[in-house]
């Protein structure tokens, strides 16, 4: 991803130069400082997109820990307070704000539904702000996640896994979707308790799929 980022930014610089000189350098720069400052979450998640059809984000999954260890972290992330609030309207129990010791810039909330028995969790960082993924865990060791995310999701999932994704959804479009369209047998109970080591277990199977896949 930074490789894509810079690659973009010095070809900019070259034509810039190249038609204009000295002052169209100088022009170029400025106005990719303003565009930087006003769109930086737009910017990241169409890199991203970018670098998920170049074949670019193998490198990123590569260096990605096989595993996590949450850490309780002070207070819930400001930017994952209004999902929060949603998701307690609907139900939802907090399961604690965490911290991801290996990738610090996300920002962790997590939150059950009791009776529905979901795993809630808001993730947050700067350069994308907020996403929600509302988990079903079965006991027969399969998993259904309904997310808002804008980035791109795995090229592909391992076997009893179901992914639907409704970019920028709002959480009762989320939450609507997956009472209606999940599979009602043999849903696992979720507890405050639990959540955090169900995260870290549904992070860790995840990721070694897509390192052994390459996706």
């Amino acid at each position: 991803m930074p490789t894509l980022i810079w690659v973009v930014f010095i070809a900019g610089a070259f034509a810039a130069s190249y038609f204009f000189g000295p002052t169209g350098r100088l022009v170029y720069a400025l106005v990719v400082s303003v565009v930087v400052l006003l769109f930086r979450r737009q910017l990241t998640i169409m890199l991203t997109h970018a670098a998920s059809k170049l074949g670019l984000i193998k490198a990123t999954i590569d260096k990605m820990p096989s595993a996590i260890h949450l850490a309780r972290a002070a207070a819930m992330d400001e930017a994952a307070k209004p999902e929060a609030a949603d998701l307690s309207a609907a139900g939802f129990v907090d399961a604690g704000a965490w911290d991801i010791p290996p990738m610090p810039k996300i920002k962790l909330t997590l939150m059950i539904h009791p009776a529905d028995d979901f795993l809630a969790a808001i993730e947050t960082a700067s350069s994308i702000g907020s996403q929600v993924n509302v988990h079903t865990l079965y006991s027969d060791g399969g998993v259904t996640t309904y997310t808002n995310t804008k980035l791109p999701g795995p090229k592909m999932q391992r076997p009893g896994i179901t992914y639907v994704r409704m970019p920028g959804a709002s959480v009762a479009a989320l939450l609507s979707k997956a009472r209606s369209e999940r599979r009602r047998d043999e849903i696992s109970a979720v507890s405050v308790e639990d959540a955090p080591r169900i995260y870290e277990r549904l992070y860790a199977e995840s990721i070694r799929f897509r390192k052994a896949q390459g996706a």
